[in-house]
């Protein structure tokens, strides 16, 4: 795995994101199995996800199991752009990489939405695919009185 691939990986994830194609989308993510399953913990919800059902509820809403999830892609995202701290960090032989920084989306009125990420990649049978994806709005500390 390289640098390259990662920023290949993203470029992927963001394009699914914009065309609302949450069943590319979820190619990008490894499910895993019951002992070492997908780790998801998106921005806009509490709820960490472990499983593909999860993840799609997330994205697209109308889950009676995730009654919370309005549908993260039906935002009308028309840009997201990847901050990288220190850009993709292979590690383990180049079997894993991680990456953490600040991403930003603007939807189709120009309104942006800033938000923190991590993201550890492998490549599994030739594919660069997310195992654990985090997400939270970007912490700001609480102004003195």
């Amino acid at each position: 795995m390289t640098k390259s691939e990662i920023v290949a990986a993203q470029r992927d994830w963001v394009k699914y994101v914009i065309e609302q194609d949450v069943d590319q989308l979820l190619e990008l993510y490894d499910f895993g199995t019951p002992d070492e399953p997908l780790l998801f913990k998106p921005t806009m919800t509490d709820i960490i996800r472990t499983n593909r059902a999860g993840a799609y509820s997330y994205f697209v809403g109308g889950d009676p199991d995730y009654p919370h999830d309005n549908g993260f892609l039906s935002r009308g995202w028309a840009q997201v752009n990847f901050q990288s701290a220190v850009g993709p960090v292979l590690n383990s032989g180049d079997r894993v990489c991680k990456d953490m920084g600040c991403y930003e989306f603007i939807d189709g009125n120009g309104n942006s939405t800033h938000a923190d990420y991590t993201f550890i990649y492998h490549k599994l049978g030739g594919h660069v695919l997310i195992a654990l994806h985090h997400s939270s709005f970007t912490w700001s500390p609480l102004e003195a009185d």
